[in-house]
Parts: structure tokens; sequence; C-alpha cells
């Protein structure tokens, strides 16, 4: 995330003679990084990006406190100076203080809650050094009330807001978690649907904030305002995470909420607020100070051994050197022969966890370039495959080489298109928050997907030839998605003898003996009378055939869609077979085609392999040429064209031979599979 703030405002707290662009290097080398310096007007603007765990250093004061630890690391000339009024003590400056009653029913989504009330408050516009500095860091000003709010989010990374007190019902603020169907006008003038959980403010009578997004319009400040409530608090990170995410809206506030604030930070911002309040807008204390405090300050310190601090780092650094960067970054340090025990910073709680933690913020400050380059020694690491994408890659390459295009499209789908598929919403893994009503579910297949490509282009190309290799998500309870590495094939205007080509020629190049199964169950994907189950052994891998009309009627599309889906993630988990070397037959073999007619049940991979079976030795090779259907044959029936290939290693197969073994074949198939033999050629 990044942050723009004058070089000017830096220097009020950064007291040093080194140059602008000196100061950026430093601290681009050691922390967070100066992007860009942009000179506007008489002032230089600095863009600085600043990672998401130092939130700390998100603030014109964080980054003065970061750069003065740097450069004084560096042995270089610098001065820290605090902000004016972060000790100014919050006691009325009147006889008869004013009184807010706060409740707060859920102290777990507010760790620390801190208000004032001043009085004798004057709106009118801003000083032109809080205008000037807002505005160059890209907030508009309002007036001298809210402005104060928005300058000491920007110069200490605390959020605050700012009621107008007289609008609150009853002199009651109540802090709680919203509940269904509660709506909000907030300052944008904007109507926003609350969602359930998140924080809250309401008075006696209505809602007057949406806490950690947007204060509500009801309560905001006005030109007659003459009593304000300065408001400081800290919310539960992860509830603000969540409803920035329902609302599908990130304010400034926000983007530091979520991330943790500094809770001993909070009086000081508050102090600091009163200050500016004084000065700008006349404004007198009226009410005693409300701090209610829900968290345990006690954070447990953390040791680092020195050895391990040279073993990580490959060069002694002095323990007083090392002791002297912490101090600077403002840990509590104890140091023995050994060992630096450090205690962290308030600021600095959230990301320094353990003795790691401390053996980086001491090589960053010490300098990376300090390091030594040498390589370690010992044995190379052996190379572990952990993942089949090389195997991928060689399956997309050999796809293309049979012709196919490969296509990429969305993981996520709509709800039409996850009921077309026959999927329920509640079997489904379904987006919390979704962009758009067209990405709301991880798709379960990537046929739908295929098929909804091959009808967008058909006015662009014709009988298109598609695949794409992608994750598919299958919901499971109270654990994250199982999700499959999956291969999906469509051809337009295809049937189903071309896809199961494909489906061959898939498998030799996956390496793996297959057969085909008549589909068991339903799949509301594929037509039952033209679809088949692949297997590996007993393990089902995929399924293809046509698909059903009314996947194909769905996107408008007239021809049929043979298509295929192929769990990979359960392929490469099989064995791969042994490859053998066979010499190509020195004899020809005698071919002749055989039509039958069968049960329209009966399915193409039992009719071929009761065929081998019976056959055997002479039949190497059975292929289907033909299936034709005809109220003629009858409505139950089907007619099935055969063609076998008899060979032998030795010679030529006799014609008695053969026609022994063919005999053999048709009383099999008069016997087993019911069927009625038509011709022989």
């Amino acid at each position: 995330m990044n942050i723009r703030i004058p070089a000017s405002w830096l220097r009020e707290y950064l007291k040093t003679d080194i140059a602008l662009k000196t100061i950026a290097n430093h601290l681009s080398l050691a922390g967070p990084a100066v992007e860009k310096i942009q000179k506007v007007e008489n002032d230089y603007l600095l863009d600085i990006e600043v990672t998401s765990n130092r939130i700390d250093a998100f603030s014109v004061f964080g980054l003065a406190r970061e750069t003065h630890a740097i450069l004084k690391g560096n042995n270089l000339k610098s001065e820290l100076v605090k902000p004016k009024g972060l000790n100014l003590v919050l006691e009325p400056d009147t006889a008869s203080p004013l009184t807010l009653d706060v409740i707060i029913k859920n102290r777990s989504l507010c760790p620390r809650f801190t208000a004032i009330i001043i009085d004798n408050v004057k709106i009118k516009p801003s000083p032109a050094f809080i205008r000037n500095r807002l505005e160059k860091s890209g907030i508009r000003s309002i007036n001298n009330i809210v402005d104060i709010s928005n300058y000491i989010m920007l110069e200490l990374g605390q959020p605050m807001h700012t009621f107008d007190f007289d609008k609150i019902k009853g002199g009651k603020m109540i802090l709680r978690a919203a509940i269904e169907e509660e709506k909000i006008i907030t300052l944008d003038g904007q109507t926003r649907k609350i969602p359930a959980g998140a924080i809250v403010i309401e008075d006696e009578k209505r809602l007057i904030d949406l806490c950690g997004i947007m204060g509500g319009a009801n309560s905001q400040i006005s030109k007659r305002t003459k009593r304000v409530v300065l408001f400081v608090q800290a919310y539960d990170p992860l509830t603000i995470r969540k409803t920035t995410q329902n609302l599908a809206f990130r304010t400034e506030a926000a983007a530091r909420f979520e991330k943790g604030i500094d809770l001993e930070g909070i009086i000081p911002s508050l102090s600091r607020a009163a200050y500016l309040a004084k000065l700008t807008a006349g404004a007198k204390i009226a009410s005693e100070l409300v701090d209610i405090a829900n968290y345990k300050k006690e954070q447990k310190p953390v040791i680092l051994n020195l050895a391990k601090l040279a073993s990580y780092l490959n060069v002694k650094i002095q323990p007083e050197k090392a002791a002297r960067i912490l101090g600077l970054l403002g840990f509590d340090v104890k140091t023995t022969a050994q060992t630096i025990t450090a205690q962290a910073p308030s600021w600095r709680t959230n990301d320094v966890e353990d003795d790691v933690d401390l053996i980086e913020e001491i090589a960053r400050i010490y300098g990376y370039h300090n390091l030594s380059s040498k390589l370690p020694k010992g044995q190379i690491p052996q190379e572990i495959n952990i993942s089949d994408l090389e195997s991928v890659i060689d399956l997309k390459r050999a796809l293309k080489f049979l012709g196919l295009t490969e296509v990429m499209t969305y993981s996520i789908i709509s709800k039409d298109l996850l009921s077309l598929a026959q999927v329920g919403e509640n079997e489904a893994v379904k987006l919390t928050n979704p962009l758009t009503d067209q990405w709301q579910f991880m798709r379960s297949t990537i046929l739908i997907s295929l098929a909804q490509i091959i009808t967008s282009n058909q006015n662009l190309q014709k009988n298109m030839e598609i695949f794409e290799v992608a994750k598919t998500y299958q919901k499971k309870e109270g654990d994250l998605p199982k999700q499959d590495l999956t291969l999906a094939v469509a051809l337009d205007n295809a049937n189903f003898y071309q896809i199961k080509g494909i489906v061959e020629n898939i498998f030799e190049i996956l390496a793996r003996d297959i057969k085909f199964q008549k589909l068991t169950g339903n799949n509301p994907l594929f037509e039952k009378e033209n679809s088949a189950q692949v297997k590996i052994g007993d393990t089902v891998v995929g399924t293809l055939g046509i698909l059903s009309s009314q996947v194909t009627d769905y996107f408008k599309n007239e021809n049929p869609v043979a298509a295929v889906e192929i769990n990979l993630s359960a392929v490469y988990s099989l064995p791969t077979t042994a490859k053998s070397f066979r010499p190509i037959p020195k004899y020809p073999s005698v071919i002749e085609d055989i039509s039958a007619v069968f049960e329209v049940e009966t399915a193409l991979a039992e009719i071929v392999s009761a065929i081998k079976e019976s056959g055997k030795p002479l039949v190497n090779k059975v292929e289907v040429i033909d299936v034709y259907q005809n109220e003629k044959i009858g409505t139950d029936k089907k007619s099935v064209t055969l063609r076998l290939s008899y060979q032998k290693s030795s010679g030529t197969p006799t014609q008695e031979k053969v026609t022994q073994i063919r005999n053999k074949v048709i009383s099999s198939l008069e016997k087993t599979l019911k069927a009625k033999v038509r011709t022989s050629t």
C-alpha cells in the first residue's frame, strides 16, 4: 500500500540536513520504498510504498521515526521531534462538564474506545498548513474540525471520527454488532445495507456510525455545530476486513483499521486532536475522558541467541551494535554475553513475534549490502518434483499437434451455469463476496465453459476443437475445497467415436492403459446413450460422450458437441504403463467387417471386449466403423458395423482359420449379447 506525504511535513519531525534524495535512498534500502519524488509548488511530494505488515510506518510520524532509526543506524546526523500536544492533559476546561454515556455490548469488537467532548467550537476553514498538507496527500479539505480527523490519520496513522454532540440523541453511544437488514446513510450520501456482524454505533433512536468505515450523515459536523465528540478507537481487524469485503467499499480509515492499530497510541492521538481543536477552532475540553480498554498490555519479550544471529547473517555483529539498532527502532533491550532480550514497542507488537523477526530488523538497519555475498557450503539439495507441471506442459503440446486449440476460461461461474450443470448451491463452493452475479461460484466442471466458448465463437469459426487444463473445485464441509487438476476437451459438430479417438490418443500420451465402460448412474452433462466412463484399473478417471441437449440448447448450439473431462490429479496418482518393444508384423493381416443388430443399451465397449475374448489368439484389433438406428430394425435396436483384423506372427492367416474364428465370434455374440449378425465381408 502507498502513502503520499509532503517532504516539509516529514521534515517537521525529522530534523536533519541530509538531502531529500539521500534520505529517500537510505529509506528505500532498509525500510519502506520511496517510489517517486515529485516537485509540487514550493515543496516535494514523496510517494512511498509500505508493506502491509508495517502499518506503523503508514503515517508521517511513523515514517519520520523509521527514517530517523535508519539514518542514526548508519551514523548520520538526525533528530526525531514529536508532534506537539501528544501529552496534553485531557481534563475539562469547565466546572460543569458534559457527560457522554458509552456502552460497548461486545468488547471483542473494540479493544479500546476513547472520546471527549469539546465545546465553544467555531467551524471555519482550516489553517493553510493543514489544508495544503491534506490536499497534497490526496484528501479534500472540508472544515477545521473534520480536517483534524484526517490530519491525525495521516500524521499518526490513527483513524478518528468527529460527531456533532447535539445530534446524538440522549447523549448516548452504544457500540454493537449489526443485525440483518439494518441500513445507514453514510457521510457520502449513500444508503448502505449493513452486513450482519459489522460494527455499528447507535444513539437512543438510530444508527449514527458504520464503525471503521464511515460515519453516519445524521451526526455529521455542520456550520452550526458548537459541541463536538472527538472519538478515537480501535476495532477488531478481521471484522473490519469482512465488512469492507461485503460492502465492496474501502476507505482510508478501513485500510488502517483492518491492519491493526497501535492501542497505546490512541490516547496521544486524541490529545493531539484536542490540541489542534484548541489551536484552530478555539475549542475547550467540555467532558471527562472516556477510555474503555479491553486488551492485555503485556507482551512476552523475545530472546535472540547471538550465535543464531551470526549463523543467519554469516557475519559477526557486535552485541552492542545489534542492541543499539534495536534501541533506535524503539525496542527495550537487555544484553548478556550470549543473548539479546528485546521488548517490542507498542507500534510493532503486531509484526514482531520471534527471534527471526529481530534478526530481520538488525539485518536491514545494518544493511543487506554489507552482508557477505559468499555462497553457502554443503551438498546441493536434490530437486523434488512436487507437481506435474512438466507432464501437463508435454500433454498440452501433444494436444496441439492433435489439432486442438487451448482456451483459458474463468474458474468462477454464475448461478445459471451452476444450475445448468445441475449442481446445487449448497454443494458448490460459493464466494463470500462476489464482484458480480456472473462470478458467484467456483466451477466443479470445465465442460460448461467450453460449450459456452464454442457458441460464442461459432460465427467466427466452424467445427471448433478446443481444450483446457484447469482446476475444478469440490466443496468439503469444514475444510478447504478439493481442487483437482482437470483436462476438458470439446469438439463441435462431432460424434462419439471422434472424441473416443481423442481420448485414446490422450492416454497413449499419458502412458496409461484404459478401458471404456458403460456410464453408471446419471451424468446430466451427457446423453445417457452416447456416453461412457474412462477407467484405469478400477478407478474412474473421466467421462466422455455427447453433451446433453439441455446444455447445447441453453447456448443455442444446433450442432452436437462431443466432449470429455478427465481428472488429471487422479491419473497422475496412478502408475504408468511399462513400455515394451513389439516389432512390426512381417506378414499382412486379414481384414473383414461384421454387421450385427444389438439391443440399444448394449455398450460398444462390451461388444468389442466380447469379440477380442472370443477371437483369441487371431483377432488382434477391433474397430467400430458405424452405428445405425432405424425403425426398420426396431426402436430398441441398433446396428453396429465392426472391423476385425486377423493376424499371426508366423504367417498370413488362412481363410479356413479365419472362417473358424469368425464363426466362434458370431456364436459368442449371439449367445452372450443376443446379437443378430446381418453380414460379414
